[in-house]
């Protein structure tokens, strides 16, 4: 539970977020690809499902694994976010998630790691070799631990700047197992990655087979 000024400015940021992926997503080739509108709403249908899936270990904390990584490697941070906007608004009728924690829920689950992966890709692409290894490892593997690791500390920074981080008993069993999950997220989108660049690189937007699989790199 989010009280106060604290709600209201994670609203307006993932609003305010959400807004700029609407406007500066790559809506014109999307809409001639169809191939690549199926995956996209694929990747949405099993989003639905595994946000509708959490552990529960204190009172207004969660953890569920989040596969925004792959969707942003897949479809662009833009795609990604208005694809968890979506999903947030589909849990949220079915009443799965919570209306009052739309904008916290958005931020924290899709705007911020979609971001972090976006930002993420482009200083391993800048700075490291360009190979196959590199990107599964390091882009895919690292980085959505570290997306997963940084949404669930904002996640428990917003509600201790709420002032309710008393109220839900915050203890060592999250942080213990903050880490442990960020492990089994990193498997999963590796996973689908991995399988995605072996089977259709296409769907993998931030993958350029060219690039990343030429010898000398």
């Amino acid at each position: 539970m989010l009280k106060g000024g604290v709600g209201i400015a994670a609203a307006v940021l993932g609003g305010l977020a959400l807004a700029v992926a609407l406007y500066s997503a790559p809506w014109r080739a999307w809409l001639h690809d169809s191939e690549r509108q199926w995956v996209w709403f694929g990747s949405m249908a099993l989003l639905v499902v595994v946000w509708s899936m959490k552990a529960g270990f204190t009172p207004g904390l969660s953890v569920r694994f989040l596969l925004v990584t792959a969707l942003t490697l897949m479809h662009g941070w833009q795609l990604a976010i208005v694809a968890g906007a979506l999903v947030l608004v589909v849990l949220s009728v079915v009443g799965i998630a919570d209306w009052h924690l739309y904008g916290a829920n958005l931020l924290c689950m899709a705007v911020v790691p979609a971001l972090f992966t976006a930002w993420f890709h482009e200083q391993v692409h800048a700075r490291l070799p360009h190979n196959y290894f590199v990107y599964f490892f390091i882009t895919t593997f690292l980085g959505s631990a570290l997306a997963f690791n940084l949404a669930g500390l904002l996640r428990v920074g917003l509600i201790a700047a709420s002032g309710t981080l008393a109220a839900t008993h915050a203890g060592p069993e999250y942080f213990a197992i903050l880490p442990l999950m960020s492990f089994g997220e990193a498997v999963v989108n590796g996973m689908i990655i991995g399988m995605a660049v072996v089977y259709c690189p296409r769907w993998v937007m931030s993958f350029d087979d060219r690039l990343y699989l030429a010898k000398g790199q």
